[in-house]
């Protein structure tokens, strides 16, 4: 079969960095949607940056992703190139040329090429995987990632300004999970809740019978006070610790209801409230009374005096209303309340009403119509201040905002409410936005403000597909704008957990770096600090290895420590290589770090200082090449590293990175020895560590005097070192593994025992005195106590298979 070409162009060494680690593991992924058959040879043509000639890797199809192989395992179609022949063997052409370079051979940790190139002999193909099968046989190009160009990078003034900044840390974000809106009413309610509204029920019912019965009267008639007697001190009852109370009349295609609301959490309709039995009796009249007066809601306040009480159930119960035009009603009846200064009822008529032709939430759409009717009317009452007038705007706002609750309901409210500006004089946008934010629950604006972001994103794709769409536009913007009102908020008020939506918020442009908090300030300047590394990693390695003097130094160390985290997060473990070694270096070939206050000798210490458990994190979560990365990255450390690498061992759930793990701990040699004995010889260490250093030991031991180190801890008060220190005993081997393991028999912890029984089928023969310990222990009399004679006889029927699996006895 023909050797196909594939031509990789290299833009940027960063680019190229990716790729030649995998090369490194002898097989690379290419995607592709036509993915060349098995078995096909391959020529991977290499250019890369600062490299005259193209350089030469061959290889062959080892296996293939098609569309529905790669729909079954979620992966992206394409095929893996495997090496011919060992990664050094056939890298050797690309790593000769790549060692000529300073650049590459420090990075890539190459030897200097040897003065003539040896031949190496044919290898055979790659291996065949009959497991993957395709027909295509066209190949598409590798994608390649335009890098700006190296002076593009951060200056290193902007970067000393940056590093000057007070240090942050950024907030653990965790965003609760949010119940989806509720479509409906409250239906079911517990003991509690009918225990709650039952007065409100009562309360309704007498508020029904009065306005029916006082409208018979005349206002000073004697009848329409008894009508209304008691019904101030029942309304009082009946909200408790609410605000107020709202009836609204539901009128939809699909249902016609009475609803309730500020009583319980969620809205609750009148037959749920008192019975349907007794519905049937009254909410008939409560509604023939409603279609009367052209009424659609009307909202109580608690706040409101008895003398307005009465004078409101007399305005709405007033018969010459009704004799009026019907579109005028409406009109009639909120003068009346006006002209009596009644700033505590909130009432929506028909003729109110304001055209919404979204398709909101009914307790929205409610919200928004009495919203507008309230801000409409408050102009005309005239006893009010500019501060009065401001204080009433915002209590409007509240008990509105109130029953909402939902952040989903929020959000539509807010993005809406331009809506009432347009049929509102004198109420710019602008200013019912601010006043609506101004009013929203403090624990419900952040929640909020993420809903309003996600219908940012919802306006931006729609404007992909309609980006001349003058209403898409005016919409986009409005919503930034609110997402700036929110923004301000969140500052002003210090909302815990807003870091990240803040630092968001700037990302997508609608806040500006000016109008962040200084914390956020800090994080935004690290992740760009962490980005322009990524993209301009060689620039950075030569101001690293180019700095003149110890402030250059100490800018450029302090800068790696505060992008760590985001290279970690990000798995970029090749750019961590780079400035790890390219820092390294510095500090072993000159005095630009000796006696630099507040940094120790070895700068790598401070750059990763407190970041194991993220290292571990990281190791676990990394693929063989990123391990491999990682194992170079540990190799500056000292100490730290082998805790990095023994904490994967003893944590890891995952079989390879503990494998990895190890293989990388036994090439350490001396240093790794060394920090085993100085962890299990220090009496004051951590159990934990203890039990780390064992199982390494268990690998690393040789003799044995290493096991001296390992005797006293088979008494440790913790079971797991004791299950582990009697591992190195058996696995090295001691002289007197027999006795140790005898003992063990003994353990007061289940799982030791179990090792201890298990390792003597492997000692066999045993010895005739070990034998006739094991017989005392099995022949020990039952304690008294019920619990003790129990856990006995399970470590002695322990003792009695362990005597079973012994092969020889004497």
């Amino acid at each position: 079969m023909a050797t196909k070409a594939i031509k990789l162009n290299y833009l940027s060494p960063e680019r190229f960095f990716k790729d030649y680690a995998r090369l490194c593991t002898g097989k690379i992924f290419f995607p592709t949607k036509t993915p060349l058959p098995l078995k096909t040879r391959i020529s991977l043509n290499i250019s890369v940056p600062d490299i005259e000639e193209v350089l030469t890797v061959e290889g062959g199809v080892i296996k293939t992703f098609d569309e529905k192989t790669a729909a079954e395992l979620k992966k992206p179609t394409g095929m893996v190139v495997g090496l011919i022949g060992e990664p050094e063997v056939a890298l050797k052409e690309l790593n000769d040329a790549l060692g000529s370079n300073t650049y590459y051979r420090m990075l890539l940790n190459l030897p200097e090429p040897a003065a003539e190139n040896e031949t190496t002999s044919p290898v055979p193909d790659p291996g065949e995987d009959q497991t993957e099968k395709t027909t295509s046989e066209v190949v598409a190009d590798p994608e390649t990632t335009s890098e700006p160009a190296a002076d593009d990078a951060l200056t290193m003034d902007w970067i000393r300004e940056a590093i000057a900044q007070e240090e942050a840390a950024r907030e653990k974000e965790s965003v609760a999970q949010i119940a989806a809106a509720p479509v409906t009413e409250k239906t079911q309610l517990s003991q509690v809740d009918r225990e709650k509204v039952k007065p409100s029920g009562e309360f309704l019912m007498d508020l029904t019978k009065a306005m029916l019965r006082s409208g018979y009267y005349s206002p000073d008639h004697p009848g329409a006070g008894g009508a209304k007697q008691g019904l101030y001190n029942a309304f009082r009852r009946c909200l408790e610790d609410s605000s107020e109370i709202m009836i609204t009349n539901q009128e939809t295609r699909e249902r016609s209801d009475i609803l309730i609301t500020g009583i319980l959490d969620e809205p609750v309709n009148v037959r749920t409230l008192v019975g349907s039995g007794m519905a049937e009796l009254f909410v008939p009249k409560l509604r023939e009374y409603f279609k009367r007066k052209s009424l659609v809601s009307f909202a109580i306040k608690k706040d409101i005096t008895e003398q307005h009480f009465d004078s409101f159930v007399g305005i709405m119960s007033d018969p010459n209303a009704d004799t009026g035009e019907k579109d005028k009603i409406g009109e009639l009846l909120s003068s009346a309340l006006i002209e009596h200064g009644i700033t505590e009822i909130s009432t929506v008529f028909v003729d109110d009403l304001i055209l919404l032709e979204l398709n909101l939430p009914f307790r929205v759409e409610m919200a928004i119509q009495r919203l507008a009717k309230d801000l409409s009317v408050m102009p005309l009452f005239q006893n009010k201040d500019q501060e009065g007038i401001r204080t009433m705007k915002l209590q409007i706002i509240q008990d509105i905002l109130r029953p909402l609750k939902h952040p989903e309901f929020l959000k539509d409210l807010i993005i809406n409410c331009y809506l009432i500006a347009q049929h509102v004089e004198d109420l710019e946008t602008e200013d019912i936005e601010k006043v609506i934010i101004d009013g929203f629950p403090l624990n419900s604006l952040l929640p909020t403000s993420r809903y309003i972001f996600e219908e940012l994103d919802r306006l931006r794709e729609m404007q992909v597909d309609n980006p001349d769409n003058p209403t898409l536009g005016n919409r986009f913007s409005g919503v930034k704008r609110i997402l700036k009102w929110v923004a301000r908020r969140l500052v002003l008020e210090d909302v815990a957990g807003a870091q990240s939506f803040l630092e968001k918020l700037h990302l997508n442009q609608v806040l500006s770096f000016d109008e962040l908090p200084s914390d956020v300030q800090y994080l935004v300047n690290t992740e760009k600090m962490a980005k322009d590394v990524r993209t301009h990693i060689r620039s950075y390695v030569n101001r690293i290895l180019t700095a003149k003097t110890s402030e250059d130094a100490v800018i450029m160390t302090k800068l790696i420590r505060r992008i760590l985290p985001a290279l970690i997060e990000k798995a970029d473990w090749q750019t961590t290589l780079y400035v790890s070694k390219a820092t390294d270096k510095v500090a072993k070939t000159s005095n630009l770090f000796k006696n630099t206050p507040g940094l120790p000798a070895n700068p790598l210490l401070f750059v990763f200082k407190d970041r194991t458990d993220e290292m571990v994190a990281g190791y676990d979560n990394a693929d063989e090449s990123q391990r491999a990365m990682i194992d170079n990255i540990t190799d500056f450390l000292g100490t730290q590293g082998i805790q990095i690498l023994s904490k994967v061992l003893s944590d890891s759930e995952d079989r390879g990175a503990r494998k990895n793990a190890m293989d990388a701990l036994t090439k350490k040699g001396d240093l790794v020895r060394d920090w085993i004995f100085k962890v299990l010889d220090d009496p004051k260490q951590k159990w934990f560590l203890i039990r780390n250093a064992l199982m390494l030991l268990g690998f690393v031991g040789k003799n044995e005097k290493d096991i001296e180190h390992v005797r006293k801890l088979l008494q440790h008060e913790h079971p797991r070192v004791r299950d582990e220190a009697l591992n190195v005993v058996i696995s090295l081997k001691a002289d007197d593994v027999e006795d140790v393991v005898i003992t063990a028999l003994g353990d007061a912890d289940d799982k030791v025992r179990w090792r201890a029984m298990n390792s003597l089928a492997e000692l066999s023969p045993v010895s005739e005195g070990s034998i006739k310990r094991l017989l005392d222990l099995i022949t020990v009399e039952a304690p008294e106590d019920n619990e003790k004679a129990v856990a006995h006889y399970r470590k002695t029927a322990q003792l009695i298979r362990a005597l079973g699996g012994i092969n020889d006895i004497p």
